[in-house]
């Protein structure tokens, strides 16, 4: 879970230095690095779900455990994470094809939305509201 959010933290940054770089040698350096990145990311987040639904229904009572509101909210960021990385998954692409049009700053408040989504989740977890 730490290493999929810590390459989900750091793959929107790379776009943003991909998008206001100037240099062509940069920029296809940034893309072997992105799409390395998200190569690598994408089975961490994988398993991450997997072992986290596994701890609940390995329960004896996991009808309870996922109708708890905090697991709930959990659930629920997992989920906007998932749909956070398809569209960096998106934006890739199009930075490859060149049809990307986001600016840097645009970039920049996408990149700071994850955090959010940890401050929701740790919340939930530690104050189980």
């Amino acid at each position: 879970m730490v290493s999929w959010f810590a390459g989900i933290f750091y793959l929107p940054r790379l776009f943003v230095y991909h998008v206001e770089s100037k240099n062509l040698e940069t920029k296809d350096q940034l893309t072997i690095m992105q799409n390395n990145l998200i190569r690598f990311i994408t089975p961490l987040g994988i398993l991450a779900i997997l072992f986290g639904l596994m701890m609940g229904f390995l329960g004896s009572d996991w009808i309870g455990f996922f109708s708890q509101k905090w697991i709930i909210a959990k659930l629920v960021v997992v989920l906007i994470l998932v749909l956070y990385q398809i569209l960096c998954w998106k934006i890739l692409n199009d930075l490859k094809s060149g049809s990307h049009n986001w600016t840097g700053l645009k970039l920049r408040i996408f990149n700071e939305m994850p955090v959010l989504l940890l401050l929701i989740g740790i919340i939930a977890a530690v104050y189980k509201f």
